[in-house]
């Protein structure tokens, strides 16, 4: 009961803290940021909604549609109170679309069609605000590309110092599944990318602390509050999976517990990325006095049915449309790679020491599956970009050999 209690204080802090944050960076000027964004806006308009960074290949596109929407809503000038407009998220809408409606308001001005898109937190305006008070979109661009990098470098150094360097080819293997490409260039795409890599720096750099606390499922209930306040529901298992595969191949308790301790964990990102999500709905109906929590369940609904332009879905097709975009030169080498790096080590170790640990690594990279089954109308119609939400599922197999490890070690003591 104790820890319980302390989960809902936690989550009700996150909602607090994103209330106060929201609202603290609405009152910023929003001159400045025009001003940055005007200086940006003809290259922009110039690359178009979904401009391919590679050639011919679909995962590597980028979403300017929905960058649109973000940039819109960082230098939109509501006469509403700051508090209601941080809750309501009014931006300037055009029938064309939202690059033609962010042009249409910089140099023109005025908001003749203001819509709200208050069933989010957008949280990244916390940061995206204060960084257009400096930088145009390009410079904001390349600071996304080299923190990016930093995180990802970071990341690969610790596990290698932990001996994990099985698990930092592994790493890479589930960074390549992202085509991060497109990550610096893409607002929308760059989110779940941060709360995730976030995480697991988290595992690596405070496991021995995490472990002793018994903190492991207020990680990832911070990690689901995190992923609820920035994420457009892009690609949010993957701020859940990645850390826990990692956590779960750290993991030195009988199988059993392990499997309990990874259920609790599981239920706790839920409670952080459920509970942050109603929070804002809550908190948006009392300080603005409309219902958000009718916009916000509708859109649950449809984005969880199985239709999509009004047609039924199949959800297993959902399914099969993410893996799609893989089928093309970069999906194949990245397909040999991960076969590759899996059959060196069975050929050299055999199978892995736990079978009841693979099995619990098999059903964390199922996730993605049945996040797409749950979701089945936004993974359908979304499926550009949702199936970045498989890297977990690169990850957790490219983990594998880290299990093989431990039988390595013995036949090498052997020998």
């Amino acid at each position: 009961m104790k820890r319980l209690l302390k989960g809902i204080g936690v989550l009700l802090g996150g909602i607090i803290l994103g209330t106060v944050g929201m609202c603290l960076v609405f009152l910023l000027p929003v001159e400045p940021m025009q001003e940055h964004m005007r200086e940006s806006l003809e290259s922009f308009m110039e690359e178009g909604e979904n401009p391919f960074l590679l050639e011919g290949i679909k995962g590597s596109s980028l979403d300017n549609y929905t960058d649109a929407t973000m940039l819109g809503l960082a230098v939109y000038q509501s006469d509403k109170p700051f508090y209601q407009s941080a809750m309501l998220a009014l931006w300037h809408t055009d029938e064309a679309g939202t690059m033609e409606a962010l042009e249409e308001y910089l140099t023109e001005g005025g908001a003749e069609e203001e819509d709200s898109y208050a069933r989010y937190w957008q949280g990244y305006l916390l940061f995206l605000k204060p960084l257009l008070l400096f930088l145009i979109l390009g410079q904001i661009r390349i600071l996304n590309g080299i923190v990016a990098a930093l995180l990802t470098l970071a990341i690969l150094l610790l596990l290698c110092r932990r001996g994990m360097q099985r698990g930092a080819v592994a790493y890479l293997l589930a960074i390549l599944a992202l085509f991060p490409v497109t990550i610096p260039f893409s607002l929308q795409f760059s989110t779940c990318f941060y709360v995730g890599s976030l995480a697991v720096l988290a595992v690596l750099a405070g496991y021995d602390r995490l472990e002793q606390n018994q903190s492991w499922p207020y990680l990832f209930l911070v990690t689901g509050i995190c992923t609820s306040f920035v994420d457009f529901l892009t690609y949010p298992v993957f701020t859940f999976g990645m850390p826990v595969v990692l956590w779960l191949v750290m993991d030195r308790r009988k199988w059993q517990d392990s499997l309990r301790q990874l259920l609790q964990n599981g239920l706790a990102w839920c409670a952080g990325y459920l509970g942050m999500w109603m929070g804002k709905w809550t908190v948006g109906s009392l300080l603005t006095g409309q219902n958000l929590w009718s916009e916000g369940l509708a859109n649950v609904l449809i984005r969880t049915s199985g239709e999509a332009y009004d047609d039924k879905v199949n959800r297993i097709f959902a399914i099969l449309r993410n893996f799609y975009i893989y089928a093309n030169v970069w999906g194949v080498l990245l397909a040999i790679a991960v076969l590759g790096w899996l059959i060196f080590w069975f050929r050299k170790y055999g199978r892995p020491a736990g079978l009841s640990r693979l099995c619990l690594l098999l059903a964390v990279a199922c996730i993605p599956l049945v996040w797409y089954l749950l979701a089945a109308n936004h993974s359908y119609v979304h499926y550009w970009y949702t199936f970045r939400n498989l890297a977990v599922s690169v990850f957790a197999l490219g983990m594998i050999p880290e299990l093989i490890k431990e039988r390595g070690k013995c036949a090498d003591a052997v020998e």
